[in-house]
Protein backbone atom coordinates (compact mmCIF):
# COMPACT_ATOMS: atom_id res chain seq x y z
CA UNK A 1 0.00 0.00 0.00
CA UNK A 2 1.42 3.39 -1.05
CA UNK A 3 1.61 5.93 1.80
CA UNK A 4 -0.51 9.02 1.36
CA UNK A 5 1.73 12.02 0.66
CA UNK A 6 0.27 15.48 1.18
CA UNK A 7 1.28 18.38 -1.11
CA UNK A 8 4.16 20.45 0.21
CA UNK A 9 2.80 23.93 -0.51
CA UNK A 10 -0.93 23.62 -0.04
CA UNK A 11 -2.74 22.40 3.03
CA UNK A 12 -4.72 19.24 2.54
CA UNK A 13 -6.52 16.76 4.77
CA UNK A 14 -4.97 17.96 8.07
CA UNK A 15 -4.09 15.05 10.35
CA UNK A 16 -5.39 15.01 13.95
CA UNK A 17 -3.38 17.26 16.24
CA UNK A 18 -3.04 17.69 19.97
CA UNK A 19 -0.30 20.20 20.75
CA UNK A 20 2.63 18.78 22.70
CA UNK A 21 5.40 20.45 24.68
CA UNK A 22 7.71 20.02 21.69
CA UNK A 23 5.10 21.59 19.38
CA UNK A 24 4.93 24.69 21.57
CA UNK A 25 8.72 24.88 21.62
CA UNK A 26 8.81 24.64 17.81
CA UNK A 27 6.28 27.46 17.47
CA UNK A 28 8.20 29.69 19.84
CA UNK A 29 11.47 29.08 18.01
CA UNK A 30 9.86 29.97 14.67
CA UNK A 31 8.27 33.06 16.21
CA UNK A 32 11.65 34.17 17.55
CA UNK A 33 13.55 33.75 14.28
CA UNK A 34 10.71 34.53 11.80
CA UNK A 35 12.00 31.88 9.37
CA UNK A 36 13.71 28.56 10.13
CA UNK A 37 14.81 25.63 8.05
CA UNK A 38 13.56 22.22 9.12
CA UNK A 39 17.17 21.36 9.94
CA UNK A 40 17.33 24.32 12.35
CA UNK A 41 14.29 22.95 14.18
CA UNK A 42 15.83 19.48 14.40
CA UNK A 43 18.94 20.99 16.00
CA UNK A 44 16.97 23.07 18.48
CA UNK A 45 14.47 20.39 19.53
CA UNK A 46 17.05 17.62 19.74
CA UNK A 47 14.67 14.83 18.70
CA UNK A 48 15.19 12.25 15.93
CA UNK A 49 15.22 13.85 12.48
CA UNK A 50 12.29 11.87 11.00
CA UNK A 51 10.10 12.54 14.04
CA UNK A 52 10.66 16.30 13.87
CA UNK A 53 10.09 16.42 10.09
CA UNK A 54 6.77 14.59 10.49
CA UNK A 55 5.73 16.93 13.30
CA UNK A 56 6.54 20.01 11.24
CA UNK A 57 4.30 18.64 8.47
CA UNK A 58 1.45 18.08 10.94
CA UNK A 59 1.80 21.64 12.27
CA UNK A 60 1.86 22.99 8.72
CA UNK A 61 -1.22 21.16 7.50
CA UNK A 62 -3.09 22.24 10.63
CA UNK A 63 -2.24 25.91 10.02
CA UNK A 64 0.13 26.44 12.95
CA UNK A 65 3.13 26.81 10.63
CA UNK A 66 3.48 28.11 7.10
CA UNK A 67 5.80 27.27 4.20
CA UNK A 68 6.57 30.50 2.33
CA UNK A 69 6.19 30.08 -1.42
CA UNK A 70 9.26 32.27 -2.07
CA UNK A 71 11.41 29.27 -1.18
CA UNK A 72 10.28 27.36 -4.25
CA UNK A 73 13.18 28.57 -6.36
CA UNK A 74 15.60 27.81 -3.51
CA UNK A 75 14.75 24.13 -3.65
CA UNK A 76 16.88 21.92 -5.85
CA UNK A 77 15.33 20.10 -8.79
CA UNK A 78 15.15 16.95 -6.69
CA UNK A 79 13.52 18.80 -3.81
CA UNK A 80 16.32 17.88 -1.41
CA UNK A 81 16.80 21.30 0.23
CA UNK A 82 15.34 21.62 3.74
CA UNK A 83 11.90 23.21 3.81
CA UNK A 84 11.64 26.68 5.32
CA UNK A 85 8.97 27.36 7.93
CA UNK A 86 7.29 30.52 9.15
CA UNK A 87 4.53 31.47 11.55
CA UNK A 88 1.02 30.20 10.74
CA UNK A 89 -2.32 31.83 11.51
CA UNK A 90 -3.23 29.36 14.27
CA UNK A 91 0.08 29.63 16.11
CA UNK A 92 -0.71 31.66 19.23
CA UNK A 93 -3.86 33.25 20.58
CA UNK A 94 -2.06 36.57 21.12
CA UNK A 95 -1.38 36.76 17.38
CA UNK A 96 -5.08 36.56 16.49
CA UNK A 97 -6.09 38.99 13.78
CA UNK A 98 -2.76 38.84 11.96
CA UNK A 99 -2.94 37.06 8.62
CA UNK A 100 0.47 35.40 8.65
CA UNK A 101 -0.27 33.51 5.44
CA UNK A 102 -0.63 36.79 3.56
CA UNK A 103 2.46 38.25 5.25
CA UNK A 104 4.52 35.19 4.38
CA UNK A 105 3.25 35.20 0.80
CA UNK A 106 4.40 38.82 0.39
CA UNK A 107 7.93 38.14 1.62
CA UNK A 108 10.55 37.96 -1.11
CA UNK A 109 13.43 35.50 -1.35
CA UNK A 110 16.23 37.98 -0.39
CA UNK A 111 14.47 38.79 2.90
CA UNK A 112 14.13 35.10 3.73
CA UNK A 113 17.77 34.41 2.87
CA UNK A 114 18.87 37.32 5.05
CA UNK A 115 16.78 36.04 7.98
CA UNK A 116 18.18 32.53 7.52
CA UNK A 117 21.78 33.79 7.61
CA UNK A 118 21.05 35.30 11.02
CA UNK A 119 19.23 32.14 12.12
CA UNK A 120 22.24 30.03 11.07
CA UNK A 121 24.36 31.89 13.62
CA UNK A 122 21.81 32.11 16.42
CA UNK A 123 20.72 28.46 16.19
CA UNK A 124 24.33 27.28 16.13
CA UNK A 125 25.05 29.51 19.12
CA UNK A 126 22.09 28.23 21.14
CA UNK A 127 22.96 24.60 20.40
CA UNK A 128 26.66 25.16 21.18
CA UNK A 129 25.82 26.74 24.54
CA UNK A 130 24.40 23.41 25.71
CA UNK A 131 28.04 22.32 25.99
CA UNK A 132 28.92 25.37 28.11
CA UNK A 133 26.79 25.14 31.28
CA UNK A 134 28.40 28.25 32.80
CA UNK A 135 27.43 30.49 29.86
CA UNK A 136 23.89 31.70 29.26
CA UNK A 137 22.37 33.30 26.15
CA UNK A 138 20.59 36.56 26.95
CA UNK A 139 18.08 37.68 24.32
CA UNK A 140 17.46 41.30 23.39
CA UNK A 141 14.13 41.50 25.22
CA UNK A 142 15.85 40.56 28.47
CA UNK A 143 18.50 43.24 27.98
CA UNK A 144 16.00 46.04 27.38
CA UNK A 145 12.75 46.94 25.68
CA UNK A 146 14.08 50.08 23.99
CA UNK A 147 14.82 50.60 20.31
CA UNK A 148 18.14 49.12 19.20
CA UNK A 149 18.85 51.92 16.77
CA UNK A 150 22.25 53.57 17.21
CA UNK A 151 22.95 57.08 15.92
CA UNK A 152 26.37 58.68 15.73
CA UNK A 153 27.90 61.92 14.52
CA UNK A 154 30.63 61.40 11.94
CA UNK A 155 33.20 64.16 11.36
CA UNK A 156 32.48 66.03 8.13
CA UNK A 157 28.85 64.83 7.97
CA UNK A 158 25.97 67.19 8.72
CA UNK A 159 23.44 64.53 9.67
CA UNK A 160 24.10 61.67 12.13
CA UNK A 161 24.48 58.19 10.71
CA UNK A 162 21.95 55.67 11.98
CA UNK A 163 22.23 51.88 12.13
CA UNK A 164 19.92 49.18 13.49
CA UNK A 165 21.48 45.75 14.14
CA UNK A 166 19.98 42.62 12.61
CA UNK A 167 20.16 40.94 16.04
CA UNK A 168 21.19 41.78 19.58
CA UNK A 169 22.19 39.34 22.31
CA UNK A 170 24.50 38.95 25.28
CA UNK A 171 26.42 36.13 26.92
CA UNK A 172 26.41 35.79 30.71
CA UNK A 173 29.47 34.07 32.22
CA UNK A 174 28.47 32.58 35.58
CA UNK A 175 32.06 31.88 36.67
CA UNK A 176 33.13 35.54 36.34
CA UNK A 177 29.83 37.41 36.60
CA UNK A 178 30.66 39.11 33.32
CA UNK A 179 28.16 39.92 30.57
CA UNK A 180 29.37 40.53 27.01
CA UNK A 181 27.08 42.26 24.52
CA UNK A 182 26.94 41.61 20.77
CA UNK A 183 25.11 42.97 17.76
CA UNK A 184 24.86 40.98 14.54
CA UNK A 185 25.08 42.10 10.93
CA UNK A 186 24.30 39.67 8.11
CA UNK A 187 25.95 40.98 4.93
CA UNK A 188 24.70 39.00 1.95
CA UNK A 189 26.35 41.11 -0.77
CA UNK A 190 23.08 42.88 -1.51
CA UNK A 191 24.68 46.30 -0.96
CA UNK A 192 28.11 47.67 -1.92
CA UNK A 193 30.79 47.46 0.75
CA UNK A 194 31.83 51.09 0.23
CA UNK A 195 30.56 54.14 -1.62
CA UNK A 196 31.93 57.67 -1.70
CA UNK A 197 28.50 59.13 -0.94
CA UNK A 198 27.25 58.39 2.59
CA UNK A 199 23.73 59.45 1.61
CA UNK A 200 23.26 56.06 -0.06
CA UNK A 201 23.45 52.61 1.50
CA UNK A 202 26.75 50.81 1.95
CA UNK A 203 28.30 48.54 4.52
CA UNK A 204 30.92 51.21 5.19
CA UNK A 205 28.10 53.49 6.35
CA UNK A 206 27.09 50.89 8.97
CA UNK A 207 30.68 50.42 10.12
CA UNK A 208 31.10 54.19 10.48
CA UNK A 209 27.95 54.44 12.59
CA UNK A 210 29.07 51.61 14.86
CA UNK A 211 32.65 52.92 15.13
CA UNK A 212 31.78 56.53 15.95
CA UNK A 213 28.82 55.46 18.11
CA UNK A 214 31.14 53.24 20.13
CA UNK A 215 33.80 55.95 20.38
CA UNK A 216 31.19 58.43 21.67
CA UNK A 217 29.71 55.89 24.11
CA UNK A 218 26.31 56.21 22.43
CA UNK A 219 25.55 52.62 23.44
CA UNK A 220 25.67 53.76 27.06
CA UNK A 221 23.35 56.71 26.41
CA UNK A 222 20.89 54.97 24.08
CA UNK A 223 21.08 51.31 25.09
CA UNK A 224 22.27 51.42 28.69
CA UNK A 225 25.03 48.86 28.11
CA UNK A 226 28.76 49.32 28.84
CA UNK A 227 30.08 48.07 25.51
CA UNK A 228 29.42 45.82 22.54
CA UNK A 229 31.02 44.00 19.66
CA UNK A 230 29.72 43.75 16.10
CA UNK A 231 29.59 40.21 14.66
CA UNK A 232 29.45 40.38 10.87
CA UNK A 233 28.73 37.29 8.79
CA UNK A 234 29.31 37.68 5.07
CA UNK A 235 29.30 35.52 1.98
CA UNK A 236 33.01 34.97 1.31
CA UNK A 237 36.55 35.46 2.58
CA UNK A 238 37.06 37.98 -0.24
CA UNK A 239 34.22 40.20 0.95
CA UNK A 240 35.43 39.83 4.52
CA UNK A 241 38.89 41.04 3.44
CA UNK A 242 37.31 44.09 1.78
CA UNK A 243 35.40 44.87 4.98
CA UNK A 244 38.61 44.67 7.00
CA UNK A 245 40.13 47.19 4.58
CA UNK A 246 37.21 49.53 5.34
CA UNK A 247 37.81 49.15 9.07
CA UNK A 248 41.43 50.14 8.46
CA UNK A 249 40.29 53.18 6.49
CA UNK A 250 37.79 54.48 9.06
CA UNK A 251 40.17 53.96 12.00
CA UNK A 252 43.21 55.56 10.38
CA UNK A 253 44.93 52.20 10.02
CA UNK A 254 44.60 51.28 13.69
CA UNK A 255 41.87 48.68 13.22
CA UNK A 256 39.33 47.91 15.93
CA UNK A 257 38.52 44.86 18.01
CA UNK A 258 34.92 46.09 18.23
CA UNK A 259 34.42 44.39 14.85
CA UNK A 260 34.53 40.61 14.38
CA UNK A 261 34.06 38.98 10.97
CA UNK A 262 33.34 35.49 9.63
CA UNK A 263 32.62 34.00 6.22
CA UNK A 264 29.37 32.04 6.33
CA UNK A 265 30.79 28.89 4.75
CA UNK A 266 33.57 28.70 7.36
CA UNK A 267 31.25 29.42 10.27
CA UNK A 268 28.50 27.01 9.19
CA UNK A 269 30.26 23.86 10.36
CA UNK A 270 31.82 25.42 13.46
CA UNK A 271 30.96 26.12 17.08
CA UNK A 272 30.54 29.93 16.93
CA UNK A 273 31.83 30.25 20.50
CA UNK A 274 35.13 28.48 19.77
CA UNK A 275 35.39 29.72 16.17
CA UNK A 276 38.32 32.04 15.36
CA UNK A 277 36.58 35.26 14.25
CA UNK A 278 38.74 37.79 12.40
CA UNK A 279 38.84 41.03 14.35
CA UNK A 280 39.14 44.51 12.88
CA UNK A 281 42.77 44.36 14.00
CA UNK A 282 43.19 41.20 11.90
CA UNK A 283 43.58 39.02 14.98
CA UNK A 284 41.89 35.69 15.71
CA UNK A 285 39.31 36.24 18.46
CA UNK A 286 36.96 33.77 20.13
CA UNK A 287 33.70 34.60 21.87
CA UNK A 288 34.65 32.34 24.79
CA UNK A 289 37.70 33.56 26.74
Amino acid sequence: MVAHRRPRFSRHDPPPLQLTHDDVAILRYVAEHRFLRSTHVVQLIGRPYDKVIRRLAVLYHNGFLDRPHAQLDLLTCGGSAPLIYAFGNRAFAEQAGTDWTDKNRAVKRPYIQHALMIADLMVALEVALRRYPSIRLVRAAEIGSHSWTLSATVPGEHAPLVVTPDKVFALDFADTGRRNYFVVEAARATMPIARADLDVSSFKKKLLAYHHGHEAQRHVTLWGIPGFRVLTITTSKERMASMLDVVDAITGGKGSNVFLFAAADQLSAADPLAFAWASGKRQAVRLVP
